[in-house]
């Protein structure tokens, strides 16, 4: 003989827990994993743990924000991540910024796909924008206005992204148009 609840339970209210649950997960995969993204506030961390943090790898130096038509689509951290994106094909493309710990510093390498960029006659005054730029242009570039999007970005920064992204999904077109307008 089983007990009965002390209240009964409706197919109604299961379905409210259920959709409750569902929101709470959704809203959990969307947040922001760093408090201070989520709370809008910079956090205080001890010197030993922001040092921990910026050898980790795991930490991602700059955030993707993708324009797709999906609401509310979560920021990527990762190049490699927009690329692997189910709805990598909807990106009309990417707002890229940087949310490492401390002042934004190139690091050699990617002051390497920096020198690139000058070598094939960029302004590379401000190096961190330039870098930016070059990671901007490695996303996606929405095919309807890929030409002019390539001409926006300009020779020496779709050669830095070339540099940089050689396995990119747009690579090939990129290297195309480079030799195109040479």
């Amino acid at each position: 003989m089983t007990p009965e609840l002390p209240h009964p339970v409706t197919r109604r209210t299961l379905l409210k827990i259920a959709l409750a649950g569902g929101w709470s997960l959704g809203a959990l995969m969307l947040a922001p994993t760093t408090p201070a993204l989520a709370a809008g506030t910079p956090t205080i961390r001890s010197s030993s743990a922001a040092a921990a943090l910026e050898e980790a790898p795991s930490v991602p130096r700059y955030r993707f924000n993708c324009v797709t038509p999906v609401p509310a689509f979560a920021p990527l951290g990762r190049l490699e991540e927009v690329w692997a994106s189910s709805r990598y094909m909807t990106f009309t493309g990417c707002i890229v910024s940087y949310v490492g710990i401390g002042q934004f510093r190139l690091t050699p390498e990617e002051s390497a796909i920096v020198d690139v960029v000058a070598e094939a006659g960029g302004n590379v005054t401000d190096r961190e924008r330039t870098f930016l730029s070059v990671l901007t242009a490695s996303t996606r570039v929405d095919p309807a206005r890929l030409y002019q999007a390539l001409a926006e970005f300009g020779r020496p920064i779709i050669a830095g992204s070339v540099a940089l992204a050689p396995e990119a999904p747009q690579a090939a077109l990129f290297t195309d148009w480079l030799v195109a307008t040479a």
